[in-house]
């Protein structure tokens, strides 16, 4: 009886789970990522070295080998690994199975924890194949043995506690209405950021990344060895060009209660979220949306319309009908009609938030002060539009409708069109800041604005018809835009916030990437 018990609860859930994981298994992104950690792995054990209070570096054994990849391959998937396991939820949104789930007795913490477990194994996947690499690694340049637990233990303790919380994450941001879908993207990245900020700070208390707890061991370690360290403040940073650093030996971190009880709030925080999703989760039920209303019948309105004739035809016998069909032919391209209907299907559907900020960074691109809007008001608001170029080039494979959309077009003609959309879209959100650097003859952030409204929907279509889906241009925009503008990294610098990178080239080098990224669209097409 007890196992009859444990089986009706828990079978659901692993039932999902199994059943997300082989739909999982058919995405070629799987394929990829092997590469990308592997790769990862290389960067950060061979080509750079961690340096420590800009003089220490720790002895190539297994356990620094082992702490420094954990510390840095934790953070990277604490923000990265949101968009690589998000969809759980949408997908069957998208597919149209979400309506059989609500239907069936398997209740929401049932299907919403399957989702989870799906999310972490997968998380759990790309950490084994983040540690393998890790060995391989050491045994291609460390010293001395393998000490096995010093090794595993990172990985084990931080790691998979941090992809826990990152799977929860996913599952709350699909299950909350305000949170799907692209801005759920933006809000987790804002928050990953901020977290990540609160855990650099000594003696903290939520260490999401084990960031403080591996440098206050390594900290304790170098003061042992070098009785003139301060280790109240130190530093961490990656460089390729190491010169003399001295070196200190690390024997791992020790897994004291104190050390444990950092992970805690992380777990906690795991469940706090699987809870909120509860919650919220409205179990597949899309009647309360919103959209700014366009000329003419919604989809909708025209589908309850037309199910309302059905119910009630009219009175009269209706005359017989030629159900003969013409040929398919191929009329005039109405470009023009083309361009409108993607503008259309780019603004319609979006949350009222997103419509709102529209208006506020419209108006702020026009009052704030001319160096602020270059430099942080047009960066910010070119996020918004994140979800209307996000689809460039892959609506039609989200949604299926290739046969449909291909068979009476021209699909280079309509690709042209697309891209079109996705540059109106971000010119008519930040056109008063184009005006004012015209008129102030600010001519090198108008070059760089420009070439940024041409370059971006040119990446967002070139990265939507060859993967299909959305998360490829949401993950690279993101990590651009955070490197580039926000951080000033010169060659990410994609809208020429700062006048060096108009003057060094690198915005017309953006401007040959936008003619390249459109040519590679039109050989996906093509395909």
């Amino acid at each position: 009886m007890p196992s009859t018990k444990r089986s009706r609860l828990f079978g659901p859930t692993v039932a999902v789970a199994l059943a997300d994981l082989r739909e999982r298994s058919r995405s070629r992104t799987l394929v990829v990522v092997p590469i990308l950690v592997a790769y990862f792995v290389k960067l950060v054990t061979v080509d750079t070295t961690l340096v420590l209070d800009g003089q220490y570096t720790g002895v190539l054994t297994s356990t620094w080998i082992a702490g420094m990849t954990t510390v840095i391959g934790t953070l990277v998937f604490f923000l990265f690994g949101f968009s690589f396991v998000k969809g759980a939820v949408t997908r069957d949104r998208e597919r149209k199975v979400g309506e059989l789930i609500a239907a069936s007795s398997i209740s929401t913490p049932q299907y919403l924890v399957g989702k989870w477990l799906s999310n972490v194994v997968v998380l759990a996947a790309a950490t084994a194949i983040l540690m393998a690499a890790t060995g391989v690694a050491f045994f291609r340049q460390g010293t001395g043995g393998l000490d096995v637990w010093a090794f595993v233990s990172p990985f084990v303790l931080i790691t998979l506690p941090t992809m826990g919380l990152v799977a929860a994450a996913a599952v709350c941001f699909e299950a909350t209405g305000l949170l799907r879908g692209t801005a759920g993207t933006v809000v987790y990245f804002a928050l990953a950021l901020l977290l990540l900020s609160v855990s650099i700070g000594p003696n903290t208390a939520l260490d999401v990344t084990g960031l403080s707890l591996v440098r206050e061991s390594m900290a304790e370690a170098i003061a042992a060895q070098y009785p003139a360290f301060d280790p109240s403040a130190l530093g961490v940073a990656y460089t390729d060009d190491p010169g003399s650093l001295q070196q200190f030996s690390w024997s791992g971190i020790e897994w004291s209660t104190s050390a444990l009880r950092t992970r805690v709030p992380v777990v906690g925080l795991t469940v706090g979220l699987l809870g909120i999703a509860t919650i919220a989760f409205d179990r597949f039920d899309d009647t309360g949306g919103w959209s700014v209303p366009f000329r003419g019948k919604s989809d909708d309105e025209a589908t309850t319309t037309s199910v309302a004739e059905a119910s009630h035809p009219p009175a009269v016998d209706a005359p017989a009908v030629d159900v003969s069909l013409p040929s398919v032919s191929h009329g005039r391209f109405a470009f023009g009609r083309v361009l409108l209907a993607e503008l259309r299907l780019a603004l319609r559907d979006h949350q009222w938030w997103w419509y709102l900020a529209c208006g506020v960074g419209f108006i702020a691109t026009g009052v704030a002060p001319l160096e602020v809007t270059r430099q942080i008001v047009v960066p910010l608001v070119l996020l918004v539009p994140l979800s209307v170029w996000s689809v460039l080039g892959a609506r039609e494979q989200l949604h299926r409708t290739e046969e449909l959309v291909f068979v009476g077009s021209q699909p280079l003609r309509l690709l042209s069109a697309t891209y079109l959309s996705g540059v109106i879209v971000g010119l008519i959100l930040t056109l008063p800041a184009g005006v004012r650097f015209t008129a102030a003859g600010l001519y090198s952030g108008l070059l760089g604005w420009g070439v940024g409204l041409l370059f971006l929907p040119a990446i967002a279509l070139a990265c939507g018809v060859w993967s299909g889906r959305s998360k490829l241009f949401e993950i690279s925009y993101l990590t651009a835009w955070y490197l580039g503008p926000v951080n000033g990294l010169g060659y990410l610098d994609y809208l020429g916030v700062k006048d060096g990178t108009v003057t060094s080239g690198v915005t017309l080098g953006y401007l040959v990437v936008t003619v390249s990224a459109l040519g590679v669209a039109v050989l996906g097409r093509r395909r």
